[in-house]
């Protein structure tokens, strides 16, 4: 088998009533890897067509045309490590999406499912929690509105984001304790709630809002400082008992390393796109593995790449708490899942992986014409 051919497009938010919020989005890109036997591997690119369509057009399709695509880690090391005399060390991002679709291919190419491939589920029902963010420019009112609306679907854990980023350090930690203690009270008590900050504390508010936070009851604290700030990561760490979590932004096995030696985090959150696909979220969770640290992937949105993390989450024996989930940038997913021929769907706040080879997807090529925005 080689590859024939790799194409990029948009993929448009959906339309109608009830997906009225997603109208005017920037849509995802849907990455498709295509082969001389009829197989095509799918994933996600990010969203900016102009870098992903200049990437695969200009560097990656010249040199993966006429290669195997069953051989996805022998890709990964020729666009991360680069081979001979060529020095391409692309994006994690790009070679992530690229790489995702080859697993897919090599799935589909063997009639197994991806978690086959991979040694195997520990189980192929994974429970999810409901993630719903921008609570910077949200009232406490609001953000429970949405947390409600998980809780009718028949989610039963939850996470509040906050979406702060490292540029806006402690701008209001009072209203995002009042949005967290809001819906903390309104949950029952066995339905897990858990904060992240978005990387928008410092080192001393971080430990104050963790120490508030254990009192009203927190599943997990998530990036409380900027992602670049290891020292200061493992001071928060040490000081609070609740479990604190980070990792969705590292873009290596290395960097993993590192945070986990300096940082020392609870929880390591890898993912699948921006670490470099599943290639190399194998290594950070033989890491986590060594290092007896819990796994949470960040890989929440609808459609292939989260299936693909949620592949890899089946066959670890520590991978115990629920994968995340939203909406948020995919638009409801009985709308997304029109793109599918067989869509994968949750049901109520559990996700069951299919016996399908690779993703468990199908693109339906009727309903991708409708779907295409550009």
């Amino acid at each position: 088998m080689k590859i024939t051919d790799i194409t990029v497009n948009r993929i448009r938010a959906p339309q109608g009533d009830n997906a009225r919020s997603f109208v005017g989005r920037p849509g995802r890109l849907l990455l498709q890897v295509h082969t001389d036997e009829g197989i095509t591997g799918i994933s996600e690119a990010g969203r900016n067509l102009k870098v992903v369509r200049a990437y695969l057009e200009e560097l990656i399709k010249p040199l993966l045309v006429g290669a195997d695509p069953t051989r996805p880690r022998k890709v990964w090391e020729l666009l991360t490590l680069g081979e001979g005399q060529q020095a391409t060390r692309f994006p994690s991002q790009i070679v992530g999406s690229v790489d995702v679709a080859l697993w897919d291919i090599a799935g589909k190419s063997a009639n197994l499912p991806i978690y086959q491939l991979l040694g195997g589920a520990r189980r192929t029902d994974i429970p999810l929690y409901w993630s719903r963010g921008n609570g910077w420019s949200k009232s406490p009112e609001e953000m429970l509105e949405e947390v409600q609306e998980g809780f009718d679907k028949g989610y039963r854990a939850f996470k509040v984001r906050m979406d702060w980023r490292d540029y806006r350090q402690d701008s209001d930690p009072k209203k995002d304790l009042a949005i967290f203690q809001k819906c903390r009270e309104w949950l029952p008590d066995d339905c897990p709630l858990s904060f992240d900050a978005n990387c928008g504390y410092s080192v001393p508010t971080a430990i104050e809002q963790g120490r508030r936070f254990e009192q009203l009851g927190i599943a997990h604290f998530e990036e409380p400082l900027p992602q670049y700030d290891f020292p200061g990561l493992k001071q928060v760490v040490d000081a609070l008992d609740c479990s604190v979590s980070t990792g969705e932004q590292e873009i290596s096995s290395w960097r993993f390393r590192d945070l986990i030696e300096l940082g020392n985090p609870d929880i390591l959150q890898p993912d699948v796109l921006n670490v470099g696909g599943l290639s190399e979220m194998i290594r950070v969770y033989e890491l986590a593995v060594v290092h007896n640290k819990i796994v949470m992937p960040h890989s929440p949105s609808v459609g292939a790449n989260s299936m693909a993390s949620l592949h890899l989450y089946s066959t670890i024996t520590n991978a115990v708490r629920p994968h995340e989930f939203s909406e948020e940038f995919t638009g409801p997913a009985e709308e997304v899942s029109r793109l599918y021929k067989e869509p994968v769907l949750p049901k109520n706040g559990v996700i069951s992986l299919p016996e399908k080879p690779g993703l468990g997807l199908e693109v339906d090529p009727d309903a991708l014409k409708n779907f295409i925005d550009e």
